[in-house]
């Protein structure tokens, strides 16, 4: 799903459960994360959170959000790899006060991944998790959000309601990442709802940004 598709997506789901909880958790991510560099993505080994980390870092870095530039956490980086890509588990040991682990687990997290994340949490740092609600993850994280709870009647668990013809379908959890990164990347996210559908009213009305 591209950038366009996305913010249309979230449009639609403007004021829906599905809607508000990732602009909630968006936003918290922004609130809680005060040390610079200080937001880390981590996830089970084979299934490392790739697709958020990218996402989060292209909309922070269009939102001229540099402070708050992402880190995907890796269990083993290979020697050669680019530094961006060589952030191995030494940084959850320097994980502190001021800082996020955003933890992306769509299946039930093993016990090497709750370990770590229970350590980091020991630390200080704020624990977010994207998860499906299980229960071990669910106890150690301070912001939680499972996609599947979360759709609203209708949508089913596709995007194919914006775009029919179109064979890529976005699965629920895959679509919630996408909500969340455009949410963290929006200053407005922290308004009050109603704060929020009143700006886009009056932005339809008056063909532009009011």
């Amino acid at each position: 799903m591209d950038l366009t598709r996305a913010s249309l997506l979230r449009e639609m789901l403007s004021g829906t459960e599905l809607g508000n909880r990732t602009t909630e958790f968006g936003y918290a991510l922004r609130r809680f994360t005060t040390r610079r560099s200080g937001l880390m993505l981590f996830g089970p080994v084979d299934e490392e959170p790739w697709h958020l980390t990218a996402h989060l870092d292209d909309e922070l870095r269009m939102a001229g959000v540099e402070d708050m530039r992402p880190s995907l956490v890796r269990w083993a980086p290979p020697s050669d790899a680019p530094p961006h890509l060589a952030i191995g588990l030494d940084r959850l040991r320097d994980a502190g006060r001021g800082e996020s682990l955003l933890v992306v687990a769509e299946d039930a997290p093993a016990d090497t991944l709750l370990e770590r994340i229970s350590d980091v949490r020991k630390r200080g740092t704020t624990i977010f998790s994207i998860g499906n609600g299980d229960e071990e993850l669910t106890s150690l994280s301070h912001e939680v959000l499972v996609p599947e709870l979360l759709v609203p009647d209708g949508f089913g668990w596709s995007t194919r309601e914006i775009e029919p013809e179109n064979p890529m379908i976005d699965e629920g959890f895959e679509t919630a990442q996408h909500l969340v990164s455009l949410a963290a990347a929006d200053d407005e996210a922290g308004q009050s709802g109603w704060r929020r559908r009143l700006r886009n009213a009056i932005e339809r009305l008056s063909g532009e940004p009011a």
